[in-house]
């Protein structure tokens, strides 16, 4: 099976939304949907600050993320424990082992910023982008 690179598609994702975070903040931040079934977003969405708002977004992903792995985690057990066969009994081990990984990269990835400044944790630096003068 062929694996996906996703290290272009982060790179080419970094370089084209920290300009439109920097025209975003400068303009203003204007929501354009109604985001009142969640409070948590619709607070930080309709805050008017790109900051509070990638925040949000940053700390929900991260959230998420360890929910589904839980879950994943859950799931990947029950099938462990009630198959006979030894593929089904392999491929449980492999999915446990990449939820393993992916839990382990989430947690690195907190780490990091947090040794490297945990201001970048905040997202703050967005406040300082400025937009390129045309």
């Amino acid at each position: 099976m062929r694996r996906f690179r996703f290290t272009p598609i982060v790179l080419a994702f970094a370089a084209l939304a920290l300009p439109l975070a920097a025209f975003a903040q400068s303009n203003g931040f204007v929501p354009l949907a109604d985001t009142s079934q969640s409070p948590l977003i619709s607070q930080a969405y309709n805050s008017g600050n790109l900051v509070d708002f990638v925040n949000t977004l940053f700390r929900m992903a991260i959230s998420l993320g360890a929910i589904l792995a839980v879950v994943r985690i859950a799931w990947a057990g029950y099938q462990y424990m009630t198959t006979d066969s030894f593929g089904s009994k392999s491929h449980a081990k492999e999915v446990l082992g990449d939820v393993a990984l992916g839990l382990l990269l989430l947690l690195s990835i907190w780490l990091i910023l947090y040794q490297i400044n945990p201001d970048l944790l905040n997202l703050t630096f967005l406040k300082d982008i400025t937009p390129i003068q045309q």
